[in-house]
């Protein structure tokens, strides 16, 4: 204990009570290996795959529009009706 500037009392390690507690307490050992880990694991790789999954079919159906109004373009252009280039053609440009 030391004088403060306020010539009071000031504990210079804080709230020595806590800290003590803190240390002093049983708490259960942390197990890495636990089962709950290991799910909590896979869940986070469930998540992930599903996430590519989900990008692969996002890709696959963009390039299938994009194919079909290339065919359709082509299909319209011979009898004189001119459709205006859609985004996804733009898009496949860059």
């Amino acid at each position: 204990m030391f004088f403060s500037r306020e010539n009071e009392l000031h504990d210079l390690a804080g709230d020595d009570a806590y800290r003590s507690w803190l240390i002093s307490r049983n708490q259960a050992p942390i197990v890495h290996h636990s089962g709950e880990m290991h799910w909590k694991r896979l869940q986070i790789l469930a998540r992930h795959a599903v996430r590519h999954v989900k990008g692969f079919f996002a890709a696959i159906r963009v390039a299938l529009v994009a194919d079909k109004m290339r065919r359709a373009q082509r299909h319209l252009e011979p009898h004189g009706i001119r459709v205006p280039k859609s985004r996804i053609n733009d898009r496949r440009a860059t």
